[in-house]
């Protein structure tokens, strides 16, 4: 299997800070983490989850292919395993990135969205976001668009694509104003801003706004859809170097102001690469995050019942040995689940899976999985399932390739 250069490049970079091992599922019980075969090919990395209009997850990663090319596959898991892998795109000019991660999305009836990044030309790191709309469930897809309508020479990425009315909606970071303005205009921000756009159907962009001007990098941001319409979050940056998690409503035609998950006061001067989780029913909503506030590294979660305008106290999930890249879903029971990686008592990391009801109570962590690598070199995916939940990331043994579990009957708190 030959790796394309976006893939080289990769491995390169995670060699570059950690020492590469084995990932395995920890040890199978009649009532444990189950592996799931996955679909894709050796080599495959930057896996994705995302959920269906019927529930079914929708698996989506990145995987080598001939001439030098990456191509964005998915698949489809029901009944308990993944249906045939079906590819959106390929090419040999895209951006891979392990923190960065292309998507696919049903959106409504027959229509889907994916993502995917393209370098720019004769350049050495900025890069576009492509985004194309099957009108067929995703068997085929129309040409990709460029949601971003400039070509200066930054970086555009972190997309979060969701449904919105009936259309597709966008959300990316976006870094044109450090490419476009100079240190010498202190009026104007210097840094990445929050954007959003809309697709209709046909895959054409029907409208475009800025979201917040200034926001944490290469944090990726995340949605859910309450019964009173999207509540975006995502970890903001002010003028002194906070980057706290905040969480934006719409509503009367805009979005309305910020609100904090929690005041944590973290300033840090440069982005973690660290962003939050979201899920929401009806009007419940749960964001979980990853913080070093005051030197030391924590996972919380905080509760909202109000759709995002209001939440209740954060509940501590993990303290020191935590390395975040959270993931959050809502269990058929009520609870939150929610996954991350920790340092492991006898060295490497453990992917972490731990609930939480909506008082507070947590409860037991649990290792679904252990690394021998040092520190995270992906972000590990969780979905729903019916009663169960799926599991994806990436390990970097061998050739490289993504792994999956089923977590059988969510744990409860």
């Amino acid at each position: 299997m030959r790796w394309s250069p976006a893939l080289r490049h990769l491995l390169a970079l995670v060699a570059a800070v950690a020492a590469l091992a084995g990932c395995d599922p920890g040890p199978e019980t009649a009532s444990g983490p189950r592996a799931v075969t996955f679909p894709g090919a050796a080599g495959s990395a930057q896996p994705r989850l995302t959920v269906g209009l019927d529930g079914a997850p929708v698996l989506s990663w990145l995987e080598p292919a001939a001439d030098d090319a990456v191509a964005l596959r998915y698949a489809v898991f029901e009944a308990g395993a993944f249906g045939p892998a079906r590819e959106v795109a390929r090419g040999a000019d895209w951006f891979v990135n392990w923190a960065d991660l292309p998507s696919v999305q049903p959106i409504a009836g027959q229509v889907w969205a994916a993502h995917w990044l393209t370098l720019a030309p004769n350049s050495a790191g900025a890069y576009h976001v492509a985004a194309a709309v099957s009108s067929d469930g995703g068997r085929t897809w129309g040409a990709p668009v460029q949601l971003n309508d400039d070509d200066t020479m930054a970086e555009h990425g972190f997309v979060e694509l969701f449904a919105w009315d009936g259309d597709v909606a966008a959300l990316w970071l976006d870094g044109r104003q450090l490419a476009e303005w100079s240190f010498d205009e202190p009026d104007r921000l210097l840094g990445t801003s929050l954007r959003i756009a809309e697709l209709d159907a046909a895959g054409k962009v029907t409208a475009r706004e800025i979201v917040d001007e200034l926001v944490c990098d290469c944090c990726q941001p995340a949605v859910a859809m309450t019964s009173s319409g999207p509540v975006l979050a995502y970890r903001d940056r002010t003028p002194d170097e906070i980057r706290d998690i905040v969480v934006r409503r719409h509503a009367a035609g805009g979005w309305l102001p910020p609100v904090a998950a929690a005041a944590d006061g973290w300033h840090i001067e440069g982005c973690p690469v660290n962003g939050p989780a979201i899920a929401a029913a009806g009007e419940r909503v749960a964001v979980a995050w990853f913080t070093a506030a005051g030197g030391t590294p924590r996972v919380k979660l905080a509760w909202s019942e109000d759709g995002g305008r209001t939440f209740g106290p954060a509940v501590e999930l993990d303290g020191a040995g935590s390395f975040g890249q959270v993931g959050v879903v809502l269990g058929q029971d009520g609870a939150a689940h929610v996954t991350w990686w920790r340092a492991a008592a006898g060295g490497g990391t453990d992917l972490v899976l731990r609930s939480v009801a909506p008082d507070g109570s947590l409860g037991e962590p649990r290792a679904v999985a252990h690394s021998r690598e040092t520190q995270p070199v992906d972000v590990p995916q969780i979905a729903a399932a019916g009663d169960d939940l799926l599991i994806a990331w990436t390990s970097l043994e061998g050739e490289g390739t993504v792994h999956a579990l089923l977590v059988t009957g969510a744990p409860r708190s």
